[in-house]
């Protein structure tokens, strides 16, 4: 073994102004630009799932739990918010949940009219979501008394709408009975997240305000929004929550059911779930192209090297041995076409990450800026996975080397 390697290590040696046979070169640099592709192609997909999914939660929830007709958005039907309904969401997965109730309408001016979901919070609620998305005014003064009548909305709206912060505008809406509500409301502040599911429709307000629409009564909500500690299973604690519905039902009469984000937003999930097929086509495809350049290129070595190999056969080494001289050239070669890659790729990741240098049109991607992540343990998993791979196909081009025959070679010379 270790006459192998270091023949190998010589055959690869740049030493002494030495410099790579063009073959050589073509394998290293073909491995290297594979590898990058693979690194950033990782990065983005996992930075674009992973940044997706924290602008969605941050503007909804990772479950929801509300009455099952609603399928996680709105209905008319309530649930009671009592020491029985949050009892069962005493889970140590969850980080925090807080009530909200919600009711469809139209924003009405002189020249448009718009649809929305006037959803209503308490004082529980965490804003710094929706405050870190303010284009202009401020957040809608929750829990005061007297009740205030603030919304926020998003700037697409306003502009639509032709209104501005500190505007007052109508809300008209649907009772029970089929008749109609109206309610003029004070424009506190606009937002934007770039969601358009959220920017097109949602308003904010005091849960007073909304209740008022139904029957007045705060105690009977649309449900609850929850979060989940970093790396609980959205659909594990789902189901457990769902259990404990049951039972609630079966105690108490009252109807709850918990939907997960992906279950409310089943097109934009289903969306992000093509990514990991076309990540995974584009790293097969990749590792693909660096095999082929490399058997061609480890072919032609072995074409180069005949007379070495003829001598070291004549010499009385095996065929294995001469098998390994060449995977271990192999090795040499995909190891420094990975390195090369590798820093090449992560080079323009971090360069990404930490000053965002390629914008991204909002309206089709959600995001202002093409998302990466940091996720060491993916590239290294490509790249182990790279060479391990090499290293077996290079097998059938080392094989070669050692069919060939001392005594053709000698002949010739």
């Amino acid at each position: 073994m270790r006459v192998e390697f270091d023949i190998a290590r010589r055959l690869s040696s740049r030493r002494e102004g030495a410099k790579a046979g063009i073959m050589e070169s073509v394998a290293t640099i073909a491995t290297g630009v594979s590898i990058a592709v693979i690194v950033i192609t990782l990065a983005v997909v996992v930075g674009f799932k992973h940044d997706l999914r924290t602008l969605i939660a941050g503007a909804t929830s990772d479950i929801t739990v509300t009455a099952p007709q609603s399928g996680g958005i709105v209905s008319g039907i309530r649930i009671e918010n009592s020491a029985a309904t949050t009892d069962l969401l005493a889970d140590d997965a969850i980080m925090r949940f807080w009530p909200y109730t919600a009711k469809e309408g139209v924003l009405k001016s002189e020249d448009n009219i718009i649809g929305v979901l006037l959803k209503g919070v308490d004082v529980s609620f965490d804003p710094s979501f929706y405050v870190d998305h303010i284009v202009a005014g401020s957040f809608p003064r929750i829990g005061l008394e007297p009740r205030t009548k603030d919304i926020l909305l998003s700037d697409g709206i306003a502009s639509k709408m032709d209104v501005a912060v500190g505007d007052r505008i109508e809300m008209v809406f649907v009772d029970e009975n089929g008749g109609i509500l109206r309610d003029r409301f004070l424009i506190s502040g606009l937002y934007h997240t770039g969601v358009d599911i959220i920017d097109s429709g949602v308003v904010l307000t005091d849960m007073r305000n909304v209740a008022r629409l139904y029957d007045g009564n705060e105690a009977m909500i649309t449900g609850y929004e929850l979060w989940l500690k970093e790396g609980a299973d959205s659909f594990e604690v789902a189901e457990r929550l769902n259990t404990r519905c049951i039972d609630l039902y079966l105690n108490t009469g009252y109807q709850a059911e918990a939907f997960t984000a992906e279950q409310i937003f089943p097109e934009i999930f289903g969306w992000l779930a093509t990514h990991d097929v076309t990540a995974m086509a584009v790293v097969v495809i990749m590792i693909i192209v660096a095999l082929l350049n490399m058997t061609t290129s480890l072919l032609i070595i072995v074409l180069e090297r005949q007379r070495m190999i003829g001598e070291l056969r004549a010499l009385g080494m095996r065929r294995w041995a001469v098998v390994k001289i060449f995977i271990f050239r192999a090795l040499f070669i995909t190891a420094r076409g990975v390195i090369w890659g590798a820093i090449a790729g992560i080079t323009l990741v971090v360069v990404q990450y930490l000053w965002a240098v390629i914008p991204l049109p909002a309206e089709g991607y959600l995001l202002e800026a093409v998302p990466v992540a940091l996720c060491w343990g993916w590239w290294l998993l490509a790249a182990v996975a790279t060479i391990a791979i090499t290293l077996v196909v290079m097998l059938l081009p080392a094989a070669l080397a050692a069919k060939i025959s001392p005594a053709k070679i000698m002949r010739y010379e």
